[in-house]
Order: structure tokens, then C-alpha cells, then sequence
């Protein structure tokens, strides 16, 4: 009765594979994060406690090895790898379709968005994919240039907004159609994104439009989870020394509000001892400071003061840093000022 193994995603040993594009997988029975009641009921063991209470501990030696778990988990590889390498028919032709981003804005006076169409051929050999939109509402067009693509190549689509459409959010389907059919959706908002937020793409739902990043911080990707929608900022996770960047600059801060945001905390090092960190930066200083000592392995809203910011102009900076080992891994997703 396997599960999927979310907590071994975007660890150190695949970490920079999946970085370079290369697909990852394996088999855990578990490291430092917590076993839950339902995974306690299901597997046995006790809940609320480290799957391996001696991970990365001075008891993880040959002694703490469970012999009978090892065994089943390479009879489980090599069975995959068989089947993966001589089992089964011949694949059909197949191919995925995704944007990138998956969402922009554009004011109702008019203007225009573009966003990638990314193909990937999944089974057998490529083949030719016209691509084609629907549900844009009156005064939105969709082009595609170019308007096919053999699957593994990319199409740029530019959606342009007539002056005067009404306000609102509305997703638009983008249909790729070879010999099979696939489709995925943009979500083009026309008007202002952010009422009330003096951020903008605060939840990262467009990509990494309004951020500079210094990495490839803003992500979509399956591997982890965003508070809301399915943009976010994965930072660091590196499990060697590494720093990073992602900015925010023009940033006009009104009286009265606060930088809110939410962030998840994953990590590896043990302890209380301070070793990788996310700094909250204001034009140059720093206001909070996140740590592998505030792990929690959730999403949690934190707060930080800007009232001393409050009717100037300035630049927002998270900065990541990482020690040469032990990864510590910080999501941050839904930021607003307001």
C-alpha cells in the first residue's frame, strides 16, 4: 500500500538533477519529517514523531538499518526499472501542453500579454501539434507564432486586450491537436490585479512578471506546493553553500499597512543552531529573518512592519543563504502590502 514520496521531492541528492530539467524518482521509508495519525494508523509506528528518529544523528549507523525495508525497496526499484526498460506494448504518440506563466494582466485600456506554450512529446516519436484558443471574451485575441509546432518545441502567444473591455478574470483555453488532443489553461486578467495591494504578482500566479530573480526561483513546478494557486517561490535547498535573490523594485508603500506573507520552511540540519536563512530586505535592510530553526514543514503567515516605509518608493528583497551542507528549503507565496 505505497504513497507518494512528497517528502523526498527537491532533496539534496536529486535537488540539482531536477534543476537541470532531468527527471527524478525514488523509493524512502522516510527521513526527519513527521509521520502523521492517518500514516500511523495505516502503517503502524507512533505519530507526531521523525519517520527516522536517527536521521542525520549520531545513532545513523549499519546498526539502524531495517534490513527487511531495504530489500523490499530494491525489489521495488528493480522491478520499475525492468518494466519501465522492456514491459508493456510499444507507446502511442503522445505529447503534454503547458503556458508559461500560466496567468497575466492587462489594464482595460488596453495592451497585451504573451505567454510560452511549451510541448513535450511523453511516448513514441513527435509529432505535428496546431495550436488553437477559446473562451477569451469580446475585444480578447489569441495568435500564435508560429501557429503549429512539432511536440517538443515551444510557440509564443500574444493576447491582446481591446481598449474599453470590461474588467475581470477569465481563463482562456489553449488546445494543442495532433493525433491525440490536450489542452491547458491561461488566466488573463483585465483590469488591476492587486486592489488595495501596493504588490504586484504578489502569489506569483504570472510568472515572473514585476520579480527579478537572480535563480530559477518562481516556479510552478509539481515537486512542491503553493499556498494559493500553483505559482510560488522556491528558495535555496541546495544542501551545499549557495546564496539567492528575488526582487521587487518601484514599490510605492501607503500609510498604516504591513508586508504579509506566507512561508513554508523545510529542513535537513538538527537543532536550534541558526545555519540557512531568508532575510526580509527593505531597500538594503534587513527587517525579518527566517531560519532552518523555524522549520515548519507548513505554510505560516508572517508579518513585518512597514511604517517606516510608509509614502516612499522602495525595493523588496527576499535573500536566501545556505551553509555547505544539510539543506533547508523556504517556499514563499501570497506577499501583499496592504
Amino acid at each position: 500500500r505505497p504513497e507518494e514520496n512528497v517528502e523526498g521531492q527537491g532533496r539534496s541528492d536529486d535537488y540539482s538533477f531536477q534543476q537541470g530539467g532531468i527527471p527524478t524518482s525514488g523509493y524512502a521509508a522516510g527521513a526527519d519529517a513527521r509521520k502523521t495519525s492517518a500514516q500511523a494508523t495505516k502503517w503502524g509506528g507512533q505519530a507526531n514523531t521523525s519517520y527516522d528518529s536517527c536521521y542525520h544523528s549520531a545513532c545513523d549507523t549499519t546498526a539502524n538499518i531495517n534490513a527487511t525495508v531495504l530489500d523490499r525497496s530494491a525489489d521495488g526499484v528493480a522491478y520499475t526499472i525492468w518494466k519501465t526498460a522492456v514491459g508493456g506494448p510499444a507507446p502511442t504518440n503522445d505529447f503534454s501542453i503547458a503556458v508559461t506563466p500560466g496567468a497575466g494582466n492587462v489594464p482595460s485600456a488596453g495592451g497585451s500579454a504573451t505567454t510560452t506554450v511549451n510541448t513535450t512529446t511523453t511516448s513514441g516519436t513527435a509529432q505535428t501539434v496546431a495550436l488553437s484558443a477559446n473562451g477569451a471574451p469580446s475585444g480578447v485575441g489569441v495568435t500564435f507564432n508560429p501557429t503549429s509546432v512539432q511536440s517538443g518545441a515551444s510557440s509564443t502567444a500574444t493576447i491582446t486586450v481591446a481598449a474599453g473591455t470590461t474588467p475581470g478574470t477569465y481563463p482562456i483555453t489553449i488546445t494543442g491537436t495532433g493525433s491525440v488532443v490536450h489542452s491547458t489553461t491561461y488566466t488573463l486578467t483585465v483590469g488591476n490585479t492587486n486592489p488595495g495591494n501596493a504588490l504586484q504578482n504578489g502569489g506569483f500566479e504570472q510568472g515572473t512578471a514585476n520579480w527579478t530573480q537572480d535563480a530559477t526561483i518562481i516556479t510552478n513546478s509539481s515537486q512542491a506546493t503553493a499556498h494559493g494557486g500553483s505559482w510560488y517561490a522556491w528558495m535555496m535547498g541546495y544542501g551545499r553553500t549557495a546564496t539567492e535573490n528575488v526582487t521587487q523594485s518601484n514599490i510605492t508603500v501607503p500609510a498604516g499597512t504591513s508586508l504579509r506573507l506566507w512561508v513554508k520552511i523545510t529542513t535537513q540540519e538538527v537543532g536550534s543552531t541558526v545555519y540557512d536563512t531568508l532575510k526580509v530586505q527593505v531597500n538594503g535592510t534587513t527587517l525579518a529573518t527566517y531560519s532552518n530553526a523555524n522549520a515548519t514543514g507548513t505554510y505560516v503567515q508572517k508579518t513585518v512592519d512597514l511604517s517606516a516605509y510608509a509614502g516612499q518608493t522602495v525595493t523588496l528583497r527576499f535573500a536566501g543563504s545556505e551553509d555547505e551542507s544539510a539543506t533547508t528549503t523556504f517556499y514563499v507565496d501570497d506577499v501583499s502590502i496592504s
